[in-house]
């Protein structure tokens, strides 16, 4: 839970941090210009729902036949570590079932996902922007998760918000080094590679056959941030949607600004490994989401 009420003075200090920050990266020519033109591709709406049908299929139907099976093959698990061991067997399944639906997809589909045929930047150009992204973003992520919960405690006078699920698994498992290296393997590799793929490989790119970048990074920007909504968070499902929205923002832009992938995978997985080395050092304070 968070009991730490952020103040006003703080919030307009993060604010002015945020904004000169992103004054920085544009005139550093980061927030270079977008093709302003739709999309030629014949993803269709197909093959969209089928990745998270895949998704979805997989968590819904494969989960209790898996815990029946790895309780029979497993030696006797304390049950926090066997739910971790679930979660990342699902999560491994998840990411395989998508990896072979993607290549398996017309190569005029599948390539451009991945990286357009076009692209004159190397791979570790791609790295780096996902990363220099991330210290462009964070500002702008902080200021508004500590807006959202200044604003919650003004309306409703809550000072203790539930963690994000994620956050609150990953705490759990802080003292069982195997629960917790499983975790960061999720988390950091497995998660960013499945939403990456998902949200902005397959999502946004069919948008944008309709829409231009812009519209396009919003709806898909939308579609991530409410996907991590959870009835367990309650009140907190306010700041950590919104806050997540701020990012998928970047992750969109960072994906159309490289048309690669891997620039924003590169992002998400910096992202989610730096919150981990907060949670795990600082407490997790001043709070952002996985």
């Amino acid at each position: 839970m968070n009991d730490t009420v952020p103040t006003l003075w703080g919030v307009i200090f993060l604010g002015a941090i945020a904004y000169l920050v992103l004054q920085f990266a544009w005139r550093k020519g980061f927030f270079e210009t977008l093709r302003h033109h739709l999309v030629e591709t014949p993803l269709s709406l197909f093959h969209v729902l089928a990745v998270f049908a895949i998704y979805f299929g997989v968590v819904s139907f494969l989960l209790s036949p898996l815990v029946v099976l790895l309780k029979r093959v497993l030696p006797p698990t304390e049950p926090l570590q066997f739910s971790v061991i679930i979660h990342l067997a699902i999560l491994s399944i998840t990411a395989l079932a998508l990896l072979l639906f993607w290549r398996t997809t017309n190569p005029l589909i599948a390539n451009p996902i991945w990286r357009s045929t076009t692209k004159i930047s190397s791979y570790r150009q791609d790295l780096f922007i996902g990363i220099a992204a991330w210290a462009i973003s964070f500002p702008s992520l902080l200021f508004v998760s500590q807006l959202l919960d200044l604003s919650i405690y003004a309306l409703f006078h809550v000072k203790e918000l539930p963690d994000q699920t994620a956050v609150h698994f990953l705490r759990m498992t802080m003292n069982q080094p195997l629960s917790f290296l499983f975790n960061i393997l999720s988390i950091v590799i497995l998660a960013p590679f499945v939403e990456e793929l998902m949200f902005r490989g397959f999502l946004q790119t069919y948008i944008r056959k309709f829409f231009l970048p812009k519209a396009a990074i919003t709806l898909s920007s939308i579609c991530f941030a409410c996907f991590h909504f959870s009835p367990e968070q309650g009140l907190g499902n306010i700041t950590i949607i919104g806050s997540l929205f701020i990012l998928a923002l970047f992750l969109g832009f960072v994906y159309e600004r490289q048309n690669s992938l891997l620039a924003s995978i590169s992002l998400h997985a910096t992202f989610n490994g730096l919150s981990i080395l907060n949670l795990y050092f600082l407490g997790g304070t001043p709070r952002w989401p996985l």
